[in-house]
């Protein structure tokens, strides 16, 4: 959304100042930042209803109800005229359809996937995160180029995103259920069904059999010694440190300053001396896709290799590196906006910044959502994802 706050089309309909690059105006800056926190907020509240809802009525439903309901949000977008806040109370809906489905998917995915190959597919959902923010990037770029300026320019890469979640919304009528939670309400038949299913077997194949033996002996353990697993016993001492390395992971990914790259993206590219709209959306285009293709080269052949931990370290220091010399090059070497020029201090700027990049996704991009899968007790998973995935809001 920050790539379409940066259209001089949205700002004209809307009454917005136009031609001030980065956040060098005001008006502007306030409504860019209500924009993003009122969709933050909405995937807060998303979050914590999803926690309630996710063990009540399945993965499966509740992925379908949050999907709905993030499709409601995205037409309101799409139909806003003249009004900001029609904008902001479709953020404040879609947020919450986009942070019950953020809780619930990683558990769904989880739960589904072979044991030895959990933490790896979990992976892969920083992956596709990436890869949905660097097509809205280029799409933005492409209505920008190609479209000219009115108010289909900017409703025609809001309205795209109904395409991908009507498609989830339809796809999951064709999904099966998690056989865990299935084997956790008694629905032993449908939970060795659902596990044929999603293990491309029939019932009666071995290792199916064996799977669902062992998902069956793992929640009548829990259910014997706990009657069924509540947030009390996720804290116990046996579990406690696993949920806190989580916690404090998930944590420190949001504080690498990520998110507000991501969000503010032309913006700060504008503010460091690329201030014409194109070519900011195309400096923009270029980072998330340097993001994509390294958390690919990351995840196939650098998480094995380097390791969870060493990654993270050296990522952090990589990354921390990078912050400071932009900071330092932007203090000393601050962009004339008045410049019909990019100056030798800005490409600098934007050269550290697609370092920095490179540096999240090499470490602290997939590898906590790897770690989450493999640290977190089976049982206590789902409690764990929907308490840490609390902070990527």
């Amino acid at each position: 959304m920050g790539s379409v706050l940066a259209l001089d089309s949205f700002k004209k309909d809307f009454g917005l100042p136009v031609g001030s690059g980065g956040f060098a105006d005001s008006e502007n800056a306030s409504i860019s930042s209500n924009v993003v926190s009122l969709l933050t907020a909405g995937c807060f509240f998303g979050s914590i209803f999803a926690a309630y809802i996710n063990d009540r009525i399945g993965r499966r439903y509740s992925l379908m109800l949050f999907c709905l309901v993030f499709l409601v949000g995205a037409a309101v977008q799409v139909g806003a005229h003249h009004q900001i806040g029609t904008i902001y109370a479709g953020r404040v809906v879609a947020g919450l359809g986009i942070g019950g489905m953020s809780s619930i998917t990683p558990v769904f995915v989880s739960e589904n996937a072979p044991p030895e190959q959990r933490g790896r597919i979990a992976g892969l959902f920083q992956e596709f995160l990436v890869i949905g923010s660097t097509f809205a990037y280029w799409l933005d770029y492409g209505v920008a180029l190609h479209i000219p300026e009115g108010t289909s320019q900017w409703r025609i890469p809001v309205a795209i995103q109904l395409v991908p979640g009507g498609l989830m919304l339809i796809g999951l009528f064709f999904l099966k259920e998690s056989p865990r939670w299935l084997m956790k309400q008694g629905r032993q038949e449908e939970a060795l069904n659902s596990l044929a299913y999603i293990r491309n077997e029939s019932e009666d194949n071995e290792d199916v059999l064996r799977e669902i033996a062992e998902i069956r002996a793992a929640i009548e353990e829990e259910t014997a010694s706990t009657e069924g697993v509540t947030w009390k016993e996720c804290l116990q001492k046996s579990n406690r440190y696993r949920f806190l390395i989580a916690f404090v992971m998930m944590f420190w990914q949001q504080f690498s300053g990520t998110n507000s790259i991501g969000y503010y993206a032309p913006q700060i590219f504008a503010s460091v001396g690329i201030n014409a709209t194109n070519t900011s959306l195309f400096a923009t285009g270029i980072y998330g896709t340097v993001k994509v293709v390294a958390t690919a080269i990351f995840l196939l052949i650098g998480i094995d290799r380097w390791g969870r931990k060493y990654s993270m370290m050296g990522g952090a220091a990589w990354m921390a590196v990078m912050m400071f010399i932009i900071g330092a090059v932007l203090a000393t070497n601050p962009p004339n906006p008045d410049s019909s020029s990019v100056s030798s201090a800005s490409i600098a700027m934007v050269t550290m910044i697609y370092l920095y990049v490179i540096g999240y996704s090499f470490s602290w991009g997939p590898t906590p959502w790897v770690y989450l899968g493999e640290v977190s007790d089976p049982h206590c998973f789902s409690f764990d994802s929907e308490i840490t995935l609390l902070i990527l809001i």
